[in-house]
């Protein structure tokens, strides 16, 4: 019975160390990718650095933005849905919670998404007036839409 106990311990250590070394390859190649991407990007210059955030960047912000409507939408539809339960049926309290709790998911995801948003919007408002100041490029309407977002943003914090 030992023996048999110790050949398996033994297998079992042999399928993890194995499953081990191949993440740590795995990760070993990944890293020689990113120090390849790193070298090519210093290669670059800061105007370019810029000037791909201010565009990815945008991007970006208009993808969050239509993910925070969409999550606004299903969670009025959830409110909705919650308001037309019967508070009187004896099964309301499972049926509650099994609507509250995706709900509250829904909540704590958008408060992570408005605060990328921020940070989003700030380093856009950056790139904004670089661009406008070392290229001279035309970002004055851009950048009040990004002083609209902010402000919603921070009135929809303090509502």
């Amino acid at each position: 019975m030992i023996w048999f106990l110790a050949g398996a311990v033994t297998m079992a250590l042999l399928c993890y160390t194995a499953r081990l070394s191949q993440v740590w390859r795995a990760s070993g190649s990944a890293t020689a990718r990113h120090s390849a991407d790193r070298r090519r990007l210093a290669a670059v210059s800061l105007d370019t650095h810029i000037a791909t955030e201010w565009t990815n960047g945008r991007r970006r912000l208009d993808a969050l933005l239509a993910l925070i409507d969409a999550l606004a939408v299903s969670l009025e539809h959830e409110v909705e849905k919650l308001n037309r339960l019967d508070t009187s049926d004896p099964l309301y309290e499972p049926a509650a919670r099994t609507m509250v709790n995706p709900a509250l998911r829904r909540f704590t995801f958008d408060r992570h998404l408005r605060d990328e948003c921020r940070a989003l919007v700030r380093l856009l408002e950056f790139c904004g007036r670089d661009l406008a100041d070392s290229r001279g490029t035309n970002t004055a309407e851009q950048l009040a839409a990004l002083a609209a977002i902010k402000a919603t943003i921070q009135f929809t914090d303090r509502g």
